[in-house]
């Protein structure tokens, strides 16, 4: 059977991110939209993998951790021009 031939579900109708998750698992935001309960924790997660931590279990404090080491990084790089101007063309 085609897919434009089978009847339309309650799926077909949702937004992409919400497809597949279980009502339960969503709450109002205070601005009134439709958000993940774990969003908290997917941002987490994401960070965590961003920041080079491939462990499938982790600590918050580890996230946090090397969130701060990488800041730390961070500052101790030399100011660079954020103008898009070089040293040369400024002159």
């Amino acid at each position: 059977m085609s897919a434009w031939k089978r009847p339309v579900t309650e799926r077909d109708v949702r937004m992409p991110q919400f497809q597949d998750a279980d009502l339960a698992d969503l709450e109002f935001h205070e601005d009134g939209q439709v958000v993940r309960k774990d969003r908290w924790e997917m941002a987490l997660r994401r960070i965590k993998f961003v920041v080079g931590d491939n462990r499938r279990e982790f600590d918050v404090l580890d996230v946090v951790a090397a969130v701060e080491w990488l800041v730390t990084l961070v500052k101790d790089q030399p100011d660079d021009d954020c103008s898009g101007e070089s040293q040369q063309e400024a002159a």
